[in-house]
């Protein structure tokens, strides 16, 4: 049998073993904390890495009154809603976790479902958004990369196809809006452009460079899309934190906001609306609220505060994505709170002043 030692100093010999052990140990762990606490909480100048940082906060309030939520349709259930289109006083509701489209009346009880069984073409895979010229429905099918157009009762129309470029992927579309002129327009996200469409659904320019980009010529996962009364166009430029606005032809106007969590700045944006008086509404995900913007790109004031008056209050949001304006009311569709309608009041009633 092995014999054991109990000498004082092997004895001293083992403790400093493991007392450098543990030193070994701890400044390991001091260098792998310090590491994660980086890029976790990066300092201010951690803006230009692209990574959110919060800095300070804005009192300045964009006014705006609930006044109807509705978390679930009365008689019916969806699961993820994420976009929203209006026909007189039915409302469509994209129910992207079903695949389908929900038709609600104006006090939010269920109309019909549009999905296979009202047309067997209508066969939704992932979709993502949802538009209307006031006559039809556009629907981005994402999973089968085209545009379904319907009529209200859930029948096929056509089917828009969307072709993918030499030497780019299957389009993706998650963002539509139909402009006046009868044109599509759809935002690919896995080939990071714009896509115009004409009325008979053929393509006649699209803006991106088929990569992630930014600068005036580039998009980094294009999103939610709006038509304003003058027929630009404005993307959420997801990625890179701003909005895109383009002419009606798709040529590159300008830009604002940039990638922060900041008053001004977009952390994740979603979708985006733009009213009759060129105020642009922006949703962004991670800060749960609705960002809203001036024609010129100015920042006029956050919407979802729980508090109007304290900077600090919590959100009525959770995740607020898909935005529809109809007169001074808009519709919010939030993934986790349903649909919530507010009335929009006059921007000279904003509470405090910006920081």
């Amino acid at each position: 049998m092995e014999k054991t030692s109990y000498q004082p100093w092997d004895q001293k010999r083992q403790r400093r073993r493991d007392t450098t052990s543990v030193l070994g140990g701890l400044i390991v762990l001091l260098i792998v904390g310090g590491l994660i606490t980086a890029v976790l909480f990066p300092p201010i100048e951690g803006v230009k890495t692209g990574v959110p940082v919060s800095r300070k906060l804005s009192t300045l309030n964009y006014p705006a009154v609930v006044t109807q939520t509705i978390g679930q349709p009365v008689g019916g259930t969806w699961t993820l809603p994420t976009s929203v289109a209006a026909i007189g006083d039915a409302r469509y509701v994209v129910d992207t976790g079903n695949n389908r489209i929900v038709e609600l009346d104006a006090e939010g009880h269920l109309a019909a479902t549009l999905d296979r069984a009202t047309d067997s073409r209508l066969d939704l895979r992932q979709p993502m958004s949802i538009a209307t010229d006031g006559r039809r429905l556009f629907v981005a099918n994402s999973l089968a990369g085209e545009i379904v157009v319907l009529n209200t009762s859930g029948a096929v129309d056509r089917v828009i196809g969307l072709v993918a470029q030499p030497g780019e992927r299957m389009p993706r579309p998650i963002g539509v809006v139909v402009a006046k002129d009868g044109s599509v327009i759809v935002s690919d996200a896995d080939n990071h452009r714009v896509l115009i469409l004409n009325p008979e659904g053929e393509r006649v320019n699209s803006f991106g460079t088929g990569t992630r980009a930014g600068g005036s010529g580039g998009l980094n996962v294009p999103g939610g899309l709006a038509v304003d009364a003058a027929g630009y166009i404005y993307v959420v430029d997801t990625l890179n934190g701003r909005i895109v606005k383009l002419s009606p032809e798709g040529e590159f106007i300008r830009d604002f906001a940039s990638l922060a969590d900041t008053a001004g700045s977009l952390a994740r944006p979603k979708g985006v609306a733009v009213d009759g008086e060129g105020h642009i509404f922006v949703s962004d995900g991670l800060q749960a609220a609705i960002e809203v913007f001036g024609r010129n790109g100015e920042y006029l004031g956050v919407i979802g505060r729980r508090d109007a008056t304290d900077p600090r209050a919590g959100s009525i949001f959770e995740a607020p994505s898909g935005l529809a304006l109809f007169g001074d009311t808009m519709i919010v569709v939030d993934g986790v709170l349903g649909l919530i309608a507010l009335q929009l009041s006059d921007p000279g009633a904003n509470v405090g002043a910006g920081e």
